[in-house]
């Protein structure tokens, strides 16, 4: 996972990529868990939160190309 700081550095293409890929993750990550293959709550919780701060720095940015920042 990436910190705050090198997810600025990324491009909105990129970050689009890494949101649709982790999302991927997520989902396995989940159905193996309600199928007991795996107990990862916190690589679960971690995978979210990263997931929420991708999601956070495209709508950041977004809005600035909307506002003219």
């Amino acid at each position: 996972m990436k910190k705050y700081s090198e997810i600025k550095i990324l491009s909105i293409n990129d970050i689009k990529t890494n949101i649709e890929i982790k999302k991927k993750d997520y989902q396995k990550m989940k159905f193996d868990q309600v199928f007991n293959l795996k107990k990862d709550f916190v690589k679960i919780r971690i995978l979210r939160r990263y997931i929420a701060k991708l999601k956070t720095e495209l709508n950041k940015r977004i809005n600035d190309n909307k506002t003219g920042k």
